[in-house]
């Protein structure tokens, strides 16, 4: 029975060929700035593949300290799309900077309505709900809603230890220059319940929904950016 189960998830993974998703597969290259200043590069790949759909991060430092540490860091998620929205499977993140190394996953038995997550410390068993993402996946269910115009734009995380809900707001409309030219793109905000650190995401339906620039402020004034090259 348990094969049954396996088999089945596995098919409903394939159930929406490429053609029919609501993001098409893409690639794309982008530059990473902190304060101003080129720290690394990243890369941000869909596809379908052959354990279900496949969205990847892979970010690493190349400049500076981050160069020096060679800080790198890839996040992998298997999902499915269900009702036009992505459903994570499987998610893994893997950090190194130095001789440290992190890693985190997040496992969701849709068949058996189980969620599994967990990092070096050990793992822990999360309330199950349909429609549950990762924090890697958050990015692409908010293009998606986004080009099928939804206005809620809300879901459920999981991560590491925990459940969170992530809420964005859209913000306006946004003209940005890369070094691939210069989009339209829709401006995106995350609405936090504490003042203080703030995410931005501006995304071009003219690239078929993908991100073009990210940007992370904290409290501290420290600024993270992520854009397209």
């Amino acid at each position: 029975m348990a094969r049954l189960f396996a088999a089945l998830a596995l098919l409903a993974a394939f159930a929406v060929p490429a053609r029919d998703a609501p993001i098409q597969p893409f690639k794309s290259d982008y530059s990473l700035v902190r304060n101003g200043k080129a720290i690394g590069r990243a890369h941000i790949e869909l596809i379908q593949g052959k354990d279900g759909w496949q969205f990847t991060t892979t970010s690493e430092g190349t400049e500076g300290l981050a160069g020096i540490a060679g800080v790198r860091i890839d996040e992998n998620s298997t999902f499915r799309w269900q009702g036009g929205r992505p459903e994570t499977m499987h998610y893994t993140y893997f950090q190194k900077a130095a001789w440290k190394k992190k890693n985190r996953r997040v496992d969701v038995d849709h068949a058996t309505k189980r969620i599994e997550a967990g990092d070096d410390d050990g793992t822990v068993a999360l309330a199950y709900a349909p429609g549950t993402v990762d924090r890697n996946l958050v990015v692409l269910a908010l293009a998606a809603d986004l080009k099928a115009k939804h206005d809620a734009l809300e879901y459920r995380v999981a991560d590491k230890r925990e459940i969170g809900t992530h809420r964005y707001k859209v913000v306006g409309k946004e003209t940005i220059a890369t070094a691939r030219g210069r989009f339209d793109c829709i401006k995106v905000e995350r609405i936090r319940e504490k003042a203080g650190r703030t995410t931005t995401t501006w995304i071009a339906p003219a690239l078929g929904y993908t991100p073009v620039r990210i940007v992370q402020k904290e409290p501290d004034g420290e600024t993270l950016e992520m854009l397209l090259r």
